[in-house]
């Protein structure tokens, strides 16, 4: 699908000429640098040498690619002057490590800064760089639970649920690219660094906000809702036709709900305790068994544009292979197919910010550890090959060139 901007004028990215030190592992960190890799930001992935030279499994594969790889040890000191070198030459480093882990090696903001004082550094350790919850381990799934969020979630008192995709990851990814494009552009106007603390579990907070004030004003703590709102009805998902088959039905108003009557034509929804939306509130069971009775002969997808096309908002529940094979998606040059070593092509998801990125005909796989450790060693810090067969030999970096 072609935009108004070219291919052409996009081909470099709108962060060409940004430089990347990424030291992020897991989801977070590495899905908010490969952002700033899509948009065409030069993107270093440091990794221990030690680690397996292959790739790390789909989710590596999914969240590294546009990206190149160093294996440095960063517990010597040989690795820890290299290290510096590259923040020396860079922009933006961007960890995910527990806040002990930096101050351990030596390589806190202190560190960072005096190699390079305009350098912006985002931490992202799972409850920040201070607090009684610091040096605590998280993951997306904790963070979201401590939060509040998992709180919100479930159909009945007792039984909260988790969002199934680790909330807090996602989340903080597009926190971290807001807030290092946002000092990056303080430090190209004033030559000024920045150190930045977002803590991954601090990202869904902001997203439960309305929770947060009614609780503080009234001390009532909210009940588990399902699928249903408080201020809509019918709202929720339908068993459509097919095995294990769904359409989403959100009726927010009494206009919509006149569309929903005439689309279903069934007179049972004429009832006159339907007619407010608090009386569909008060007899919401009866509503809803009106409304699956009629989305359960249908297939999903038919539902969903015939309610569209009334004014109804409706979609269907889609399956990652229904989302594979959409045709909205593929109209919109969503995906991209990367080929891999010893694989071949694969289907990724594309980028879903719209703009200035990396034309996807130069997007590439994610890399095989160290594969690009001699071209940053030569290239960007000026080793030469022998010194780099010391740095081989000693096991401070790896080569899988």
């Amino acid at each position: 699908m072609s935009t108004p901007e070219t291919s052409a004028s996009r081909a470099g990215g709108a962060l060409s000429g940004v430089r990347v030190v990424d030291l992020t592992r897991v989801w977070a960190g590495p899905l908010g640098t490969r952002t700033l890799g899509d948009f065409g930001a030069e993107v270093i992935k440091v990794s221990d040498p030690r680690l397996p030279a292959d790739r790390l499994g789909g989710l590596y594969a999914k969240l590294n690619r546009n990206k190149s790889s160093i294996g440095l040890r960063l517990d010597t000191e040989v690795g820890r002057r290299i290290f510096l070198e590259l923040v020396a030459v860079s922009d933006i480093v961007v960890e995910n490590f527990r806040p002990r882990v930096m101050r351990n090696l030596d390589l806190g903001w202190d560190a960072i800064r005096e190699a390079n004082p305009s350098i912006v550094m985002c931490a992202m350790p799972g409850f920040g760089a201070e607090g009684p919850y610091a040096d605590f381990p998280a993951f997306g799934s904790t963070g979201e639970a401590m939060s509040g969020v998992s709180s919100l979630i479930g159909y009945e008192p007792g039984k909260s649920l988790q969002s199934g995709m680790s909330y807090a990851d996602p989340v903080s990814a597009l926190n971290l690219v807001g807030v290092v494009m946002t000092y990056l552009r303080r430090s190209r106007l004033t030559g000024r660094g920045q150190y930045i603390d977002l803590a991954l579990a601090d990202s869904p907070v902001l997203m439960i906000g309305e929770h947060l004030v009614a609780s503080s004003a009234t001390a009532q703590t909210p009940t588990l809702q399902g699928n249903k709102r408080p201020d809509y009805a019918p709202h929720g998902a339908y068993r459509a036709k097919g095995d294990d088959k769904w359409v989403a039905i959100s009726v927010t108003n009494d206009d919509e709900w006149q569309a929903l009557c005439s689309v279903i034509g069934d007179d049972r929804l004429l009832d006159a305790r339907f007619s407010k939306l608090s009386g569909r509130k008060d007899n919401e069971e009866q509503l809803d068994a009106v409304v699956s009775e009629w989305t359960g002969r249908r297939e999903p997808v038919d539902v969903m544009t015939q309610l569209q096309a009334a004014g109804v908002p409706a979609g269907r529940v889609a399956t990652n292979q229904d989302l594979l094979a959409d045709p909205h998606l593929a109209a919109r040059d969503y995906f991209v197919d990367l080929d891999e070593p010893e694989i071949g092509l694969k289907r990724y998801d594309g980028q879903s910010i719209i703009g200035n990125y990396l034309d996807k005909f130069r997007w590439r796989a994610a890399p095989i550890l160290g594969q690009d450790s001699r071209r940053v060693l030569v290239n960007l810090l000026g080793y030469s090959d022998g010194e780099c067969e010391v740095l081989g030999s000693d096991g401070t970096t790896v080569f899988n060139d």
